[in-house]
């Protein structure tokens, strides 16, 4: 079982662009002016974050940064939130660069140190672990889902008291399902 505790602290990089280019959302919208670029991107980049949050999941590679209050005993395996990493930047408790660390699976991935975990001592969230995650190329299914999701944005641009204004986030949810990353049990 990977050690995932109930605090810490997760912040990966904001997203800056959406999955899908404004002009292949505007064709799914079947906007042809020029005068909602600003909306069709913005509400793009909603679109992609909303999947993102759904999915448990980064869409695109950027640099992550996971908070700990201490280390697990032992080998324990420590959950890394955002599906695939690429790349493990920095491990460090106490001040201390930790070295050795493997990063192995998606969901969850889960970086597995190559001797037990150090004693943590300091205060607050001593524990900075730094890494690249995110997938490299968005399936199919993920970026339809984006499209509908911001099809839904766009045809209901006020807020909805009752839940989803259509059935088109039920059908998104259908699409994300499988790439849905749930804690480590």
């Amino acid at each position: 079982m990977a050690y995932r505790p109930r605090t810490r602290i997760w912040t990966p990089a904001a997203l800056s662009v959406g999955v899908v280019r404004s002009d292949d959302l505007k064709d799914h919208l079947r906007i042809t002016s020029t005068s909602e670029n600003s909306y069709v991107a913005a509400i793009g980049l909603a679109a992609t974050s909303a999947v993102e949050r759904w999915t448990q999941r980064l869409l695109t590679v950027r640099t992550a940064v996971l908070r700990l209050e201490n280390l697990p005993t032992g080998q324990c395996p420590i959950e890394l939130p955002g599906g695939a990493v690429a790349s493990v930047t920095s491990v460090v408790a106490d001040g201390v660069t930790i070295t050795g660390c493997v990063a192995l699976g998606e969901s969850p991935a889960v970086l597995v140190p190559s001797a037990d975990w150090p004693t943590v001592i300091g205060e607050g969230y001593p524990v900075v672990i730094t890494y690249q995650v995110g997938l490299a190329s968005v399936p199919g299914d993920l970026v339809q889902a984006i499209k509908m999701i911001a099809a839904d944005m766009y045809t209901t641009r006020e807020n909805v008291v009752d839940g989803p204004s259509s059935k088109a986030i039920i059908s998104a949810e259908w699409l994300m399902a499988p790439h849905r990353i749930w804690a480590a049990a």
